[in-house]
């Protein structure tokens, strides 16, 4: 039993690190390309809505995603009960972007922000049709097929993106291709992923996950707010160029510092709940395991702090000159990420 899940985990984190390098890789080389066409406000007022979206996102997952995934048996029922629940709250965190947009726009005195945040307000309904699909493929350690989904969305979406960045359109370039990233991403999650809903709901399933849920989702909520709401203050107080600085410098730094975390923690989660009932390996595997993290950031990311200047120079140009300040003290915060 424990070579089987061994060499499970071993598979699972060599896919992992495919898909994470897949996707972080396309977005990365879609992003320098859109730095370069694109100017730095115009990434300051997508910056402007991040905190906003990132916090609708965490709701929008209810922390029964990963509920499922720690439950040990999890039933038709279950599935198809978070499904529609997603659904519900994607439609109506939907409704209330769209309607609080004004007073964002206010908030920031960028009347554009109005349009930009109901069109991304769609994300939430798109995104919600799709959760189920990647959490059962979480939890299945099945991360190949995340990897497909990721390589097609990044790749359709980022085209959209630049295309329509080579056709002057500006900021509605990147709204355009977060909108696509989405609804590509579903439409393979559907393609390639068995599972499909049933006219089943119960609010006893969701009741009996909520305890586990809604401290991740309390967790989640709280990490996003932290995550994000430096964009807000810097948004507010001052021009949405600088804020095009700051986020093109955190976009650079959270890349690698997240990147290995985030893949080594989609598999270790999974992973770790199969021997919840085992304190004494439990603890064992995490603590090789933020070993192993923090063996590789920690260089990686001094070493991106020391050549930040020429790095930024050479990928961005001189117009993003102003970043690389940002960019260094972000790679020393991203030392501890782990």
């Amino acid at each position: 039993m424990v070579s089987s899940l061994q060499h499970k985990t071993v598979s699972a984190l060599l896919w992992s690190f495919l898909q994470t390098a897949v996707q972080k890789g396309l977005q990365f080389v879609i992003g320098i390309i859109l730095a370069r066409l694109l100017f730095p406000e115009q990434f300051g007022l997508i910056g402007m809505l991040a905190l906003f979206m990132a916090v609708i996102q965490a709701f929008l997952d209810s922390g029964f995603g990963a509920a499922l995934i720690q439950k040990r048996e999890v039933t038709k029922t279950d599935t198809c009960s978070v499904f529609y629940f997603n659904i519900l709250v994607g439609l109506v965190a939907a409704c209330l972007l769209s309607l609080a947009a004004p007073w964002i726009a206010d908030f920031y005195n960028q009347p554009i922000l109005t349009p930009l945040t109901r069109a991304l307000s769609l994300t939430c309904v798109i995104n919600s049709f799709g959760i189920i699909q990647q959490t059962l493929l979480t939890k299945q350690l099945d991360f190949k097929i995340q990897t497909k989904v990721g390589l097609i969305a990044g790749s359709l979406s980022g085209t959209v993106g630049i295309t329509l960045a080579m056709l002057d359109f500006g900021v509605w370039s990147l709204v355009v291709q977060h909108v696509s990233a989405a609804f590509v991403s579903v439409v393979c999650l559907w393609v390639f992923s068995p599972w499909r809903p049933a006219l089943i709901f119960s609010f006893k399933a969701l009741g009996n996950m909520f305890g586990f849920g809604s401290r991740l989702l309390l967790s989640s909520v709280l990490n996003q707010i932290f995550d994000n709401i430096y964009l807000v203050v810097i948004g507010k107080l001052f021009s949405a160029t600088d804020l095009g600085y700051f986020a093109r410098a955190k976009s650079l730094n959270d890349i690698p510092s997240q990147s290995l975390s985030e893949m080594a923690g989609r598999v270790m989660f999974p992973v770790f709940s199969t021997i919840q009932d085992d304190p004494v390996r439990l603890k064992v595997g995490f603590k090789k395991a933020l070993i192993f993290l923090g063996l590789v950031n920690f260089p990686m990311m001094i070493g991106l702090a020391v050549v930040a200047h020429p790095l930024v120079l050479v990928l961005l140009t001189d117009k993003w000159a102003p970043c690389v300040e940002y960019f260094q003290l972000l790679c020393v915060g991203g030392v501890l990420y782990p």
